[in-house]
């Protein structure tokens, strides 16, 4: 119930504001205006593989060869790869051909992925999500007088600017690829020195749409540093995983990477914020490799406005334990308009509308979306990780739930009916 070969990044809304503040300066933050994928959603041109366990890298690539087809992108993690049609034969002989191989466990459509419809940071004051008078927030700087770092946690999306000023010293940097234009570290990926890009298999995961550095932000911008806003976790190391081009588009194949690239780096958190109405058993089994690594996945609930018990959206829907699905709320503590719910496969709700956060060419900006609650989650989620080691993913998860704030607007619209407190959660 919980599937998907489309995937849309639940960012709906955005902001561009001109240049990074300066220290002890206030920062401009404009109107907001939509953020949405550039061009056609590409077709499908590539398959997703899966092989019989005993089958060497060798021979499955001469399978693909022998079937017309060439490898684009090594799957380790599920025993797969990404291949594509070589000149002359359809995407459909391919397929019937790779099926018909006795070594072939399974065979998908690569299907596209993309980007949907107190500190003294001077930013501070325009997040009410950390704090506000009303108290629709998630208590924030109560918390931060208790623990102001977090678990490693890895961002899946267009990428992060990884020489942002807010968000410099708190990126996570591969001293084992140092870039000289080898893969020195043997993961597939050439000179991913401050995190892995997917798209292109080399570099690192450098944001070339912005939303991926957003939500860097809200995770992981330097707090107390006298600049620009503060993310949840003052200190943490953040994993850029690019699977996202400057259009916003991508595959299921690049993601299942992006997991594979995660668990590697490290990452107890993956930040999901994206999602599709249907679903991919090949995604599924690596978001299930995940668990067996202690990673939560932290997912966005979609920003449909429906019920998604009965319009699922994945992978928040899947029903592994090591999910967490998040709705959005306003900054009157209502149901975000947009944010999709469901009582059985949504589990809680962060703030997300109108959400300040850092933005790519070392700006700031507004965004709204299922996209910028989930971040808060999952930063909640690897500061509970850091100060709770022992923890398991079940305890995370439960703690979460149990100790948000119940709101009337969300009872009956989420599995907890309740809205995000760190503070309480750290309690």
């Amino acid at each position: 119930m919980r599937a998907g070969l489309r995937l849309f990044v639940f960012g709906v809304v955005t902001v561009l504001v001109a240049g990074f503040a300066a220290p002890a300066a206030a920062i401009n933050f404009r109107k907001d205006r939509l953020a949405q994928p550039r061009g056609q959603q590409p077709p499908v041109t590539r398959l997703l593989v899966q092989f019989r366990r005993d089958t060497s890298d060798a021979s499955r690539d001469e399978i693909v060869r022998n079937a017309g087809g060439r490898r684009a992108l090594r799957l380790r993690l599920i025993r797969a790869l990404a291949v594509g049609p070589r000149d002359g034969v359809s995407l459909e002989d391919l397929r019937a051909r790779l099926r018909s191989s006795d070594r072939v466990q399974r065979v998908e459509d690569d299907g596209p992925i993309a980007i949907a419809k107190n500190a003294n940071d001077p930013g501070v004051s325009e997040q009410y999500a950390i704090k506000q008078k009303d108290d629709h927030d998630i208590d924030a700087p109560s918390a931060w007088s208790e623990r102001t770092s977090c678990a490693k946690v890895a961002v899946l999306d267009t990428g992060v600017q990884t020489n942002h000023p807010d968000l410099k010293g708190n990126l996570w940097e591969n001293t084992k690829d140092p870039s000289n234009g080898r893969d020195d570290d043997g993961n597939g990926v050439v000179d991913d020195r401050f995190g892995g890009d997917l798209v292109d298999g080399k570099g690192s995961g450098d944001d070339q749409q912005g939303h991926g550095t957003h939500v860097a932000g809200i995770i992981g911008a330097r707090g107390n540093n006298d600049r620009g806003i503060a993310g949840l976790c003052w200190s943490v190391k953040i994993v850029a995983v690019r699977v996202l081009d400057a259009d916003g588009h991508g595959t299921w194949s690049q993601e299942i990477a992006g997991i594979d690239y995660a668990i590697s780096a490290g990452a107890k958190v993956i930040n999901a914020s994206f999602g599709g109405p249907t679903g991919s058993e090949l995604v599924r089994e690596a978001i299930q490799k995940a668990k067996s690594k202690g990673v939560l996945l932290v997912a966005a609930a979609g920003n449909d406005g429906v019920n998604a018990d009965a319009k699922p959206s994945f992978p928040a829907a899947y029903p592994d334990s090591n999910i967490l699905s998040v709705a959005a709320t306003n900054s009157k503590d209502k149901l975000a308009s947009f944010s999709n719910y469901g009582a059985k496969t949504v589990d809680l709700a962060a703030p997300s509308d109108r959400v300040a956060s850092t933005y790519w060419h070392s700006d700031y900006a507004y965004m709204s979306g299922t996209s910028m609650a989930t971040p808060y989650v999952a930063a909640a989620a690897a500061m509970l990780r850091k100060e709770h080691s022992s923890w398991s993913l079940g305890d995370i998860s439960k703690r979460l739930r149990k100790k948000g704030n119940a709101l009337k607007s969300l009872k009956g619209k989420t599995a907890s009916g309740k809205r995000l407190n760190i503070n309480s959660a750290l309690g």
